[in-house]
């Protein structure tokens, strides 16, 4: 059974590295029984998911130990190897080694996890969980002595959390306004040009204390789910386009004459402010969540 193993596990790591340009892969594997244990970790849930089922079709009925991951934001701290910003202006994060399809930025100072290297670019994970390609010469080696993230308020699944360390709706409204009119970036997220998804995160954290995950879609999992009908100042808007069906998010703010939406718009290129009902008129609603109890 041990050479079977090894050579299933020679098998499923073959396959592995030839889906992921880098494979961060620490696992160790141990047979007890009918059960495969395992120590150390993958990097994403992605790889998780096929360990289990590349080694569960080589070695029927052996029940396989989900991988855990070592890109868990509650993965213990002194394991990882951390990073800090250097320079001026916002790292780059892509989703390839190539340098290529901006997915978020970041401002610093922030302490980063860093995982490997591959040419002239490090795969780092940002305090948002973000996972991406950054340029070396940006990075400084780090030993924190306690944790860097352990202070983070992160959002909750199914409801809301109290108000963070931010300034309050107040000044997550102020933030916006400043931004009005500055340019769309596709996976841009600083206060010079921002995406939609990066522009509401900056938001919600500024006011709110809470730092959401990045991309849309991940935003969309958390908070309270909230009907059209009851939509309020602080809560974030999600839809889609009539024409294109591309995701898209705003956050709600108190106007003048009544509840405004602030967002980064991909086809005006620039933030905009708007009134609530033009704003579901224009798009698909697709649904709303109170993230922030503000």
């Amino acid at each position: 059974m041990a050479d079977r193993l090894e050579r299933a596990l020679e098998h499923v790591r073959a396959q592995l590295r030839a889906g992921w340009p880098v494979l961060v892969d620490t696992t160790s594997w141990r047979l007890d029984g009918d059960e495969l244990t395992v120590s150390g970790g993958v990097l994403t849930a992605a790889q998780a998911k096929r360990y289990v089922e590349l080694l569960g079709e080589a070695l029927p009925g052996v029940t396989v130990t989900r991988p855990p991951l070592l890109s868990a934001l509650d993965r213990p701290w002194q394991e990882l190897e951390w990073a800090t910003i250097t320079g001026d202006g916002p790292l780059d994060l892509h989703r390839a080694p190539d340098g290529h399809d901006l997915q978020t930025q970041w401002e610093p100072p922030a302490h980063l996890r860093r995982f490997a290297e591959r040419g002239d670019r490090a795969l780092v994970q940002l305090p948002d969980g973000t996972l991406g390609w950054a340029e070396p010469g940006r990075l400084e080696d780090a030993t924190p002595r306690r944790d860097p993230w352990a202070d983070i308020a992160r959002p909750r699944f199914g409801r809301s959390v109290p108000v963070g360390a931010g300034g309050g709706l107040a000044e997550a409204a102020e933030r916006a306004r400043e931004r009005l009119g500055r340019p769309y970036l596709w996976g841009g997220n600083s206060a010079a040009a921002a995406d939609c998804s990066g522009l509401v995160q900056a938001l919600v954290w500024a006011g709110g204390g809470v730092l959401l995950p990045k991309h849309t879609g991940d935003q969309r999992r958390f908070g309270r789910r909230v009907a059209a009908s009851a939509i309020r100042p602080g809560d974030l808007v999600f839809v889609r386009g009539r024409e294109r069906g591309l995701g898209h998010v705003g956050l709600a703010l108190p106007g003048d004459g009544g509840t405004t939406v602030v967002h980064s718009c991909l086809s005006r290129r620039r933030v905009l402010e708007e009134p609530l009902e033009a704003f579901l008129d224009r798009y698909l609603f697709s649904a709303a969540r109170r993230v922030v109890d503000w």
